[in-house]
């Protein structure tokens, strides 16, 4: 059986015809599916960016209300407990269910007066303390340097001790003492937690640095 005779055979025109058809096929719908891609972009666009926002205006606004928070409430803390009167100092804050962690990170140093004020501490010691060795050296043992450095935490027991003597010599070491530290502040982070069902504090997934 001859089957060629049943294929219709298409002129030079005809196939031309064709291949165009085909061609605009593909091209409306290549142009369908762009409109459908720039209106679905569009779309959301304005769906995410206003809502983002809002929730950075209001994460914003978060932020400055629980450093404003927290850093009163670290000042009440200096105060009450008569500790970190520098400046320097982390806490936490928790409850049954809650908890918020509070750190400050920066750098304390002392100047050229706190070379002074320990003349005048190791003079109120030699003469009121020349004979009690236990005495001068744990005095002193807070005015160890590491690497040419006070340490403010040592230090700041010598501050507690402040009223204990009634000397000149004493009284105008710490004195100097306060007088010549500085605190320089580069960042302050709040971090919050939350227990899980085991009792496990778990993060919350919003920290922030100021």
């Amino acid at each position: 059986m001859n089957t060629t005779n049943n294929l219709k055979v298409l002129t030079t025109e005809e196939l031309e015809a064709e291949l165009q058809q085909r061609k605009t096929a593909e091209a409306n719908e290549r142009e369908n599916k762009r409109k459908q891609y720039e209106s679905l972009k569009t779309s959301v666009i304005r769906d995410l960016v206003p809502e983002a926002q809002h929730l950075s205006e209001q994460l914003k606004n978060f932020k400055t209300k629980a450093f404003s928070e927290l850093g009163s409430l670290f000042d009440l803390l200096k105060d009450y407990s008569k500790r970190h009167q520098d400046g320097k100092g982390n806490f936490k804050i928790e409850d049954d269910h809650f908890k918020i962690s509070f750190k400050r990170q920066g750098k304390g140093s002392f100047d050229e007066r706190s070379h002074q004020a320990e003349k005048h501490i190791i003079d109120f010691l030699t003469s009121k303390y020349e004979g009690d060795l236990d005495t001068k050296d744990l005095i002193m043992s807070l005015l160890e340097r590491k690497n040419g450095a006070l340490d403010i935490l040592l230090v700041q027991k010598l501050y507690s001790m402040e009223d204990r003597f009634d000397d000149p010599n004493w009284k105008e070491g710490i004195k100097l003492l306060k007088e010549s530290y500085s605190f320089s502040l580069s960042k302050d982070y709040v971090s919050f937690f939350c227990k899980d069902e085991n009792g496990e504090w778990q993060g919350i997934n919003l920290n922030f640095s100021y």
